[in-house]
């Protein structure tokens, strides 16, 4: 595959304190890393690690639990083990973002690298986290969202989405005029042109879903405690 050399503006400039620390200006942070870089001075992100002592264990439980004490007859046995492998990833995804998200700011909004590290991890949760919701929906019929409802899930799909699908956000406009990324950080959260999820309602997204983790991570309780929850 042969590539052209299109569209490119040439800013190689002489510097004669090439050996010194560079510090870009906050035009240069928010045209080159993400819109509004420069300005992203605080992240009050829930700490998760510890906020459930099985988050790390659900899917080893239920193997256990499906050995030992009873099992979930197809095509549930799927359903309920992908469902608990996505929301174990989404905590560490979590827990990843949280920790490059607070490392871009510590080191003063410099570093490309923390920056996209960041936001992989932020996709990577909204991914594990939509997929697990996704599942739910397919295994009980239920209904996460109604269009423009405005609520946590419609945003968390909205935003997945737009990261997903990166290339037609691009090609269709729908980012700001210049900039990198459909979907940045701001003080708020995750924001886009049209949806944002707080920092804080990243933690409900996981409180929510570790919820269901365990209940469903023992097949022999499982079905007694749902119809509690009903």
């Amino acid at each position: 595959m042969s590539v052209e050399r299109v569209g490119v503006a040439t800013n190689i400039k002489p510097n004669k304190a090439r050996n010194k620390m560079a510090q870009f200006s906050n035009y240069v942070i928010d045209k080159f890393i993400a819109p509004n870089a420069s300005s992203f001075t605080q992240a009050d992100i829930p700490d998760m690690s510890s906020y459930d002592e099985q988050s790390t264990h659900w899917t080893s439980n239920f193997f256990l639990n499906s050995v030992l004490r009873a099992t979930w007859k197809p095509p549930y046995n799927a359903y309920m083990y992908n469902y608990l492998r996505r929301t174990e990833a989404a905590f560490i995804e979590h827990d990843l973002a949280r920790t490059e998200t607070l490392a871009f700011i510590e080191f003063g909004r410099q570093s490309s690298r923390r920056y996209t590290a960041a936001l992989f991890h932020w996709e990577s949760f909204l991914g594990q986290s939509w997929h697990a919701y996704k599942t739910l929906q397919k295994c009980f019929e239920v209904q996460l969202f109604e269009q423009g409802d405005g609520s946590v899930e419609e945003r968390l799909n909205k935003l997945y989405n737009q990261m997903k699908h990166v290339e037609s956000r691009i090609e269709n406009a729908q980012i700001l005029d210049g900039a990198t990324v459909p979907v940045w950080l701001s003080n708020e959260g995750l924001v886009s042109i049209d949806a944002t999820l707080t920092f804080t309602e990243t933690g409900e997204v996981l409180s929510d879903i570790a919820k269901w983790a365990n209940i469903l991570q023992d097949p022999l309780s499982a079905p007694e405690e749902l119809s509690k929850n009903a």
